[in-house]
Parts: structure tokens; sequence; C-alpha cells
């Protein structure tokens, strides 16, 4: 996130969440907009099957559940998938430092809308029907290192979560990419597509 926005927001909340804890919970009251300093968060929503789904992921530098700005109960669960350490803004702090300062407010709004882009994005991967077309535009988007691996930078089954799939239908659609010659995966996290898949 641009240093000028930081700059520019009051002063927050530190909070240490450990793996596995919650930051809040569905029907929780919004907390406020949440800075990532380290680690991982996930807003995570139980479908009615069970399954469940990684609706927002946010690490360092990112922010995370954007919605308590407007909104008085938190929708999802907010859980860190890793050690972290957060800053809560509160959302009536914000509100008061925008009315005090239009500046502010207008670059909160295009830091919103710079992730209304990136989920509309989202969203179209999500409409692709199959399992290894969402793969393959999740790998896509990632940016080759100097021997041509694009890492993914967390577990397939945490991928999996994000596009909507369960875990065995994200193994079947690895392997059938494999199969096809499309993909080939190292066990600590990287993968090289085919010319024919990254065209």
């Amino acid at each position: 996130m641009e240093a000028e926005f930081l700059r520019a927001l009051p002063a927050g909340r530190d909070r240490r969440l450990a793996r596995g804890e919650a930051l809040f919970r569905s029907g929780d009251p919004t907390i406020g907009l949440v800075l990532v300093r380290e680690g991982l968060l996930e807003l995570v929503r139980t479908s009615p099957e069970g399954r469940r789904l990684i609706l927002h992921r946010a690490g360092p530098g990112g922010t995370f559940a954007e919605a308590s700005l407007f909104e008085s109960r938190h929708h999802c669960d907010g859980v860190a998938a890793a050690p972290s350490r957060v800053t809560i803004h509160a959302a009536a702090e914000l509100h008061r430092a925008a009315e005090a300062d239009p500046g502010l407010g207008w670059r909160i709004a295009a830091h919103l809308a710079g992730l209304l882009v990136a989920e509309r994005a989202r969203a179209e991967r999500l409409a692709l029907s199959h399992a290894a077309d969402r793969l393959l535009d999740v790998l896509h988007g990632l940016t080759p290192g100097p021997d041509g691996a694009r890492r993914l930078g967390r577990s397939w089954k945490t991928l999996a979560a994000e596009l909507g799939l369960s875990h065995e239908a994200t193994y079947r659609a690895l392997a059938r990419l494999e199969r096809k010659g499309l993909l080939r995966r190292e066990g600590d996290g990287r993968v090289w597509l085919s010319t024919a898949a990254a065209t």
C-alpha cells in the first residue's frame, strides 16, 4: 500500500494473532479497517454444504475487512492463517479524519476502487466453468522466477478454497493438466507451465 496513504491514517491499535485465531466472527460488531503488518489474514465463510470458502486474503501491507467502514456487523469470519500482527483503525475515527481531510477520503476511495477492480477479476475467474481453467488463470497471473517456475505462495488446498472448489476437484484438475503436459509441479510449491498453457 502507498506510504502516503499509510501516513495519512489516524493512529490505530495493534494486535497480535496466533495462527488459527479469529480476529472477528460472523455476526460480531465491525472493528474497522485492518492493516496487516505481518502474517496473513483470511476472510472465511462456510457454505451450506460445510465447505470452507476463502473470500479474501491479505498479507503484509494489505488491508482487510474494508466493509467495516460502512457496515455494523461482520458477515464472515476473519482468521489468521499464520502468526500475524495487525493495526486496527476504528471506522468512527477514520470517518472523522476523512471529514477533516477530504484528501484522505479520496485516498481511501481510491484504495477501495482498486480492491473492486481486483474482485471483479476474481469474479471472472470464478465464472470459469472448469476447475482446470480457474487454476490456469491463477497460474498465468504469477510472475515466473529466474528458473521459469511460478510459486503459488500457499497450499493447493488453500487455493481450492479461494476458487470455490473442493480440494479433491482441484487435485483431479491438476492431475489432468499434468497428464496433458500443460504443467509440472514440485513439492516445494513451484509450478512450470508449458508453452501451450502459458499462451
